[in-house]
């Protein structure tokens, strides 16, 4: 969960980056990877989600220490 958060900032850090450059440049371009990064960090989070929902469905908890045998 910490390491979906970490890369849900580091999507957002390069958000920020592409708009102000994209301002610095009076250049929409950046806007536009913004938005495409927006777009791709949402649906990372939702597959994130995803995972976590059916992981709690099947065990009744979200405890990382119970599924090691899912490591691959």
């Amino acid at each position: 969960m910490i390491t979906l958060l970490c890369i849900e900032l580091m999507y957002f850090g390069l958000v920020l980056a592409f708009i102000f450059v994209g301002e610095a440049f009076q250049d929409p371009k950046g806007q536009i990877y913004a938005l495409i990064f927006v777009i791709l960090a949402a649906s990372e989070s939702a597959i994130g989600l995803g995972v976590l929902i059916v992981l709690y469905r099947q065990g009744q908890s979200i405890d990382f220490q119970t599924y090691q045998e899912i490591r691959g």
